[in-house]
């Protein structure tokens, strides 16, 4: 009677600290993911302080003021629909008949 209990309370020792160290090791890896996201945590709210003071500065009533100012005294002109591509197999399909009629002038000329 006296071995079954001393072989019961070993069993439920061993198993015991088995559990203890899968436990703790788990929670060893929780730790470093936290520490990590804690991390990146810190670098986006660092950017996003940048970011906002970025913003405030760039959308203050001075700043704003002075670049309609200096943007006024540039004279815009409009597209010609020509010039407007819808994706960019057609501007690259335009650039190409561009180059090539340059290329075939500049033949033409040194003939």
């Amino acid at each position: 009677m006296l071995k079954i209990k001393i072989f019961l309370l070993t069993i439920i020792f061993s198993v015991s600290l088995g559990f203890t160290s899968i436990v703790k090791n788990q929670t060893r890896i929780l730790e470093k993911d936290i520490s990590k996201l804690e991390k990146n945590i810190s670098l986006y709210s660092k950017d996003l302080r940048e970011t906002e003071l970025d913003f405030f500065y760039l959308t203050s009533p001075k700043i704003l003021s002075k670049k309609i100012k200096d943007l006024s005294l540039i004279d815009y002109t409009p597209l010609d629909f020509s010039q407007i591509y819808f994706n960019f197999e057609e501007f690259l399909s335009s650039h190409n008949k561009i180059t090539n009629l340059k290329d075939d002038q500049k033949k033409t000329k040194k003939k």
